[in-house]
């Protein structure tokens, strides 16, 4: 791939991007011994003190390692671009931050985010660390008013990350840290325009466009369309625009004391930033509101893409207070007395390796009554030597990683067919490492490819197709061969698996349009009298016609929920990358099925 951009590899952008970052800002930084997708602050974690963390996609640079520092964050999970870190990734930041006194992670919202955070909490509980959540939801267009929960986090994350991180130097307790994070999110408010589109390296061309003179007001910092577009305003009109939609929301009144962060997306030059900021200081002081701390410049960017956020914090004493201490980090630094920090770091005990995120879920199936025997007396598939179904599940899913990302890029980030590449082929470079013959065997295959999109992908679908293969790992571990009823188990679990987590319900445009009706094939053609290859052949069908029905659906869960109409006409991704999964088994298991007959 040809690119006018300054990069090696478009698929390792996000590895080399952290080898130069550690290069340039080593004498405060260092990357986590145990996970190249941490990085965490030399002398952390202070004994006693409460740890910040937090984390993200890159692409947002400066943000999220860049507020890893003295009196701001002291660890950051790093995701590939635009995507969740994994949950081991969370999880490793947690304990790069443990000092003992607790650990306040403090994140965005979105769903990969909070899929695997969750999964890194229950890591961080079995090891006896006290881990409590805060998510940023400052993005007034994702969500009405009444519906904070759902909005976004966006730039406000910044200023949520300043007072808490300030408020654990002063020595609070967890409770009081996780108490004024909320109060400040609770008080803070966002809104971006987006003046043209971004692109990630791995896809090699803009996955949104905004038509030159139109902006997209309400824009997200993934590209994720506004509320309305319009012909590209002066910059006074934009800030009456923004502070319109802002000012009512909390609301912010006359008297108030505020926060302003102002950030540009990635090429907004800072002319045009203090621009902006000049009309909005001017409006709000109109309005008898009183502007008493102030952020300017690319504090949180989307790549390059062309465009502006605006955030508002409505200030008491105690917030103002812990906003002005002094800081020290790449993006951030106040003058003043910093805290003590110490010259070196408490030791970090090494990472039990048995509770990676695929192993922690097992123990707790492990829990859940054993699957039935299988009582049919029809063909049986031998488990020992099935393996290489997964070597197929990783063929089929590579070859179609650009059509993957072309879908994904209609109504979101572009980068589906990435990272399911990524995670599936690393399943393949683990297999290559196990011996031959455990590799041979299904069940140990199929925990191999749990665990590798679990701990390599992030995002959504890390957690929830780690979900899927490791319920199917699970109901197979015991047997030695596989027939149609224990296949049916297998499936039934591994979708039960997947919507225990994902929360989602057929109709909602996910990939469980796929999965519910293609086990419903599945069961019905059994129970019809249908024989295993036949029931296969009817879960395939329905498959692809569940994934064909997400393309008249409007999303309502996920990223592209906040798309609204504009979601529809579009397949879902990850609906599509079920139907490849599924039929790639289902064609898999027949021609086993036929070569035991013949």
């Amino acid at each position: 791939m040809t690119t006018n951009r300054v990069i090696n590899d478009p698929d390792r952008v996000v590895e080399d991007m952290l080898q130069g970052w550690i290069a340039a800002h080593g004498d405060t930084l260092r990357i986590d011994a145990g996970n190249t997708r941490v990085v965490r602050l030399h002398g952390a974690p202070r004994r006693g003190k409460v740890g910040i963390v937090t984390g993200g996609g890159s692409g947002h640079e400066p943000a999220f390692l860049g507020y890893v520092g003295a009196g701001l964050c002291d660890a950051a999970a790093v995701g590939e671009v635009f995507s969740s870190p994994t949950a081991r990734s969370f999880y490793d930041a947690m304990r790069a931050a443990d000092g003992g006194a607790g650990v306040a992670c403090l994140y965005g919202n979105y769903a990969g985010d909070n899929m695997n955070v969750a999964m890194a909490v229950q890591m961080a509980a079995a090891e006896g660390m006290a881990v409590r959540t805060v998510v940023a939801n400052d993005d007034v267009p994702s969500a009405a008013r009444g519906d904070e929960a759902s909005r976004r986090g966006v730039a406000g994350e910044i200023l949520m990350w300043k007072v808490a991180g300030a408020r654990a130097a002063m020595g609070a307790s967890l409770d009081e840290v996780i108490a004024l994070a909320r109060h400040a999110m609770a008080r803070t408010r966002s809104i971006g325009i987006g003046l043209s589109a971004c692109t990630i390296p791995a896809v090699g061309k803009a996955n949104f466009h905004i038509e030159r003179g139109s902006m997209e007001v309400g824009i997200g910092h993934h590209g994720e369309p506004g509320m309305s577009v319009h012909r590209t305003a002066t910059a006074a009109d934009m800030a009456e625009r923004m502070l319109d939609t802002l000012l009512p929301d909390l609301p912010f009144a006359p008297g108030d004391r505020v926060a302003v962060l102002l950030s540009g997306l990635g090429a907004t030059p800072l002319m045009e930033q203090y621009i902006l900021y000049g009309e909005v200081a001017r409006r709000l002081q109109e309005r008898g509101i009183q502007v008493a701390f102030r952020l300017v410049g690319n504090l949180f960017t989307s790549l390059e893409m062309m465009g502006i956020t605006l955030t508002l914090m409505q200030l008491d004493d105690e917030l103002l207070a812990c906003l002005k201490a002094p800081c020290q980090s790449v993006a951030l630094t106040l003058a003043g007395g910093l805290p003590p920090q110490p010259q070196d770091a408490i030791p970090t005990p090494p990472s039990a390796p048995a509770r990676t995120p695929a192993q922690t879920q097992e123990q707790a199936q492990t829990a859940r009554p054993p699957a039935a025997r299988r009582t049919s007396e029809g063909p049986a598939i031998a488990l020992d030597g099935a393996g290489n179904i997964v070597r197929e599940l990783i063929t089929a899913i590579v070859g179609h990683r650009e059509f993957l990302s072309e879908i994904d890029g209609l109504i979101g980030d572009g980068d589906h067919g990435i990272n399911m590449a990524k995670g599936f082929s690393g399943c393949g470079a683990r297999l290559d490492a196990m011996d031959a013959s455990q590799a041979a065997q299904l069940p140990a295959a199929l925990q191999q490819l749990s665990q590798a999109l679990m701990d390599d992908i992030g995002g959504s679908m890390g957690p929830l197709y780690g979900s899927f293969f490791q319920g199917f790992a699970a109901v197979l571990g015991p047997e030695q061969e596989m027939d149609a009823t224990l296949f049916g188990q297998a499936l039934a679990r591994a979708v039960a698996d997947v919507q225990e987590m994902g929360k989602a319900q057929v109709g909602d445009k996910t990939l469980i349009d796929t999965l519910a009706p293609a086990l419903q094939a599945y069961r019905q053609s059994l129970q019809a009298g249908a024989g295993f290859r036949e029931a296969l052949q009817a879960m395939e069908a329905a498959a692809e016609a569940g994934k064909e029905s997400t393309r008249h659906l409007q999303a309502r869960i996920g990223r592209s929920a906040r798309l609204g109409p504009r979601s529809i006409g579009v397949l879902d991704a990850g609906a599509t990358s079920c139907w490849l999964i599924l039929s790639t088994l289902a064609q898999s298991l027949q021609r086993r099925l036929a070569q035991a007959s013949a």
